[in-house]
């Protein structure tokens, strides 16, 4: 009875959600569009031909088995957000290639920036998930003011799939950044989680088909099955619960409180989501009625008798009392937090964003001329050892018969060297041994 009783008020907070976030958080001067673009003014950056440099940048790849990290910075500079959809490939295969090779210790703190900013404005969100969901491959870490601009373009599209996995990637990291980073993320977790039309949560990692035949492999030993419940997390409520569960103890108040019972419950962590439970009970902060019986539904899959018998006790605790749960709309409350935070935050991030693109100027022109003069020093190098055997040669030429008796006796050492090499070795048979040789009868059984 008292499910039905909210399911009104929870169709009605789900209603103001939707109609909430159909604008963006952030202000367009966040972006920083003007001095992000900037960049494509550079003479280094100016110069390029995006097509004939990716062929460059592979033929190198292929003679030399590497790839530089400032060529692949000045190559994702390059792309502008109108023609990014031809190279997506390119990028992808350009990162990677860096990431695997022992340059990704010099990639550029420009780069990701790059990659992620590129493909968010041309749309391809697809890919962006993809590079984001594997850094073993691609090293694709956004910094605060990237996963700020990414979860807002997600919400503000209503992709709350995108969002939210862009929010789990600084749970991962155990980084959750400043407030408006946190909200942000509180934000993007919830809307995922309330939504009945999310998109779907695809699997990037490598799937390996297994042989028709069965095949044998020798191995020496074989690894116990091990399981980290953070990177090895597939399950995305599981995700989605746990990056709540961490981030709204930060957070605070009703919504903190609210959250974090939520997430423990997405997790399917039922000790954790009883101690969440018990701390709301002596605490001050009220619950969301709507979260409540969204834990009572979940609650119902926890196998342990004992525990769910103990979860859904302090629930009824929490009812009993007149202001432990409370009709709250947890979505207005989160906007005004995110309004907030965004008013005292926004001046200082975009200040401190518009003097790190003009520093990544200066660092991408630095690390240029560092390559041009190790590019000098290798052929410098070249050129001298060129001319070195150049000088031997004619050396030879010149003093050929004053080296005549050493050159001949070099020879006759070569030859008594062939000659060694021919003749059998000891212990091996002789040719009339091997020709009298009768093999045993060999008998099948």
């Amino acid at each position: 009875m008292a499910l039905k009783a909210l399911m009104p008020s929870i169709r009605h907070i789900k209603l103001n959600l939707r109609s909430q976030q159909y604008r963006a958080f952030l202000s367009a001067a966040y972006r920083c569009d003007e001095v992000w673009n900037q960049r494509l003014q550079h003479p280094l950056i100016t110069c390029i031909n995006v097509g004939d440099y990716f062929y460059d940048l592979d033929r190198k790849y292929k003679l030399e088995g590497k790839v530089s990290a400032i060529d692949v910075d000045l190559f994702v500079n390059k792309i502008e957000s109108s023609n990014a959809e031809e190279f997506v490939e390119e990028i992808e295969d350009l990162v990677h290639r860096l990431r695997r090779s022992p340059e990704t210790v010099r990639m550029l703190p420009s780069t990701p920036h790059a990659v992620l900013r590129v493909l968010l404005e041309a749309g391809c969100t697809q890919t962006l998930l993809k590079m984001l969901s594997d850094p073993l491959n691609y090293g694709i870490f956004p910094d605060h003011y990237t996963s700020n601009l990414l979860m807002d373009t997600f919400l503000e599209q209503k992709n709350y799939t995108a969002a939210a996995r862009v929010a789990s990637v600084n749970m991962l990291q155990e980084d959750f950044g400043p407030l408006l980073t946190k909200t942000l993320t509180l934000a993007s977790c919830f809307l995922y989680a309330t939504s009945d039309d999310n998109q779907p949560w695809e699997d990037y990692t490598l799937q390996v088909e297994e042989p028709k035949e069965e095949v044998k492999i020798r191995v020496r030993y074989l690894r116990n099955p091990y399981f980290d419940d953070h990177f090895d997390l597939k399950e995305p409520d599981h995700i989605v619960g746990k990056t709540l569960a961490w981030v709204s103890p930060l957070i605070g108040g009703a919504v903190g409180v609210s959250c974090e019972v939520l997430g423990w419950a997405l997790y399917n962590k039922w000790t954790q989501l009883e101690a969440s439970l018990n701390r709301a009970s002596e605490g001050t902060e009220s619950v969301a009625a709507s979260v409540i019986s969204r834990v009572k539904k979940i609650s119902e899959a926890c196998n342990d008798a004992e525990t769910k018998e103990r979860i859904m006790a302090v629930i009824s605790r929490l009812e009993a009392s007149e202001s432990k749960v409370a009709e709250l709309d947890l979505g207005s409350l989160m906007v005004d937090m995110i309004k907030k935070a965004a008013v005292v935050t926004e001046p200082n991030d975009i200040q401190s964003q518009k003097d790190t693109y003009i520093s990544w100027g200066k660092t991408r022109e630095n690390e240029f001329q560092i390559q041009m003069e190790e590019y000098k020093k290798r052929q410098l190098l070249a050129e001298i050892e060129k001319k070195k055997k150049d000088l031997a040669d004619r050396e030879e030429v010149i003093f050929f018969f004053d080296n005549k008796e050493k050159l001949e006796m070099l020879l006759t050492e070569k030859k008594e060297k062939y000659h060694q090499k021919k003749m059998p070795h000891k212990g091996k048979q002789s040719k009339d041994e091997d020709e009298g040789y009768i093999p045993p009868e060999v008998i099948r059984r």
